[in-house]
């Protein structure tokens, strides 16, 4: 909690700041989804609409799965996204990367079903090394797996919206079938930069619980299927320009259940900061 406090003030000092400052050069407004800012985008040409244009993101992250766990690793990953029309390939692109939802999990390639105003409806597929729970990114050892997956997040206004992912172990090896629901709070702090703050619980079966802590001893009486946390983050990001941004992340996760009964620890903290290049 004091990580997500000392983020809260070094982002309300950063923009006090930037309020104080002129400026007579006009700043190119960034472009941002209905979900995080009040104005609606215009509409775009037949010749410039997303759906016949490629957009990319490239960038570099320093990330890591627990803070509070002295023997955590902080790494270096690069960060790729592309996106085509309703087809997405890994990180978000800059039409959508002002959006966040904690409580959603990475994905390696996304199929827009649905793609409105309100309500957003994805399948995607995600290829997740079982060794840290994370999505493949080529450096990271470890048995394999592909997990798939069902998302929809409906908007319940300018600030406010929930959602739910369902995700299924395709290859059988073990990870099982996972549930988690949440909601997301958006506040735009200037035309370039956004605050969000997410919430979500997670339930998941049992061979999902046994592999994720395998490396823990069982619970008496073995895994079952229940609710294994819940969980809050906070993300900020800011454009310094429409091509170029940072952003960093932190989340806490209480155990609960039979994860809180073999777990070392109550909370678990995670956190990552990166710079991020869009196409525009």
């Amino acid at each position: 909690m004091g990580a997500c406090l000392g983020l809260v003030w070094a982002i309300v000092s950063s923009n006090v700041a930037q309020a104080q400052m002129t400026d007579t050069t006009p700043v190119a407004q960034v472009e941002q989804t209905p979900a995080a800012a009040d104005p609606q985008p215009p509409k775009a040409t037949p010749s410039d609409a997303p759906a016949h244009r490629w957009r990319y993101a490239l960038g570099l992250k320093l990330k890591t799965l627990d803070l509070a766990d002295a023997r955590t690793d902080v790494a270096l990953r690069p960060v790729l996204g592309v996106r085509y029309g309703r087809w997405r390939l890994g990180h978000a692109t800059g039409d959508e990367w002002l959006a966040f939802s904690g409580y959603r999990k990475a994905s390696n390639l996304a199929y827009q079903l649905r793609d409105d105003e309100r309500l957003k409806v994805a399948l995607s597929l995600r290829i997740q090394n079982l060794q840290d729970n994370s999505s493949f990114d080529g450096f990271s050892s470890g048995k394999n797996t592909l997990r798939a997956r069902v998302s929809a997040n409906y908007q319940l206004n300018k600030r406010w919206s929930v959602g739910t992912d369902m995700t299924q172990d395709l290859m059988d090896r073990g990870d099982g079938t996972t549930l988690s629901v949440g909601a997301s709070y958006g506040l735009p702090l200037s035309e370039r930069s956004a605050i969000s703050l997410s919430g979500g619980v997670e339930w998941a079966t049992a061979d999902h619980w046994a592999t994720q802590l395998r490396l823990l001893p069982p619970p008496t009486g073995g895994w079952h299927s229940g609710l294994g946390s819940v969980g809050l983050g906070l993300s900020y990001r800011y454009a310094f320009t429409p091509q170029w941004a940072w952003f960093g992340t932190v989340g806490s996760s209480r155990h609960l259940g039979q994860v809180h009964a073999v777990s070392p620890s109550t909370l678990s903290w995670n956190g990552q900061i990166g710079v991020l290049y869009f196409s525009r």
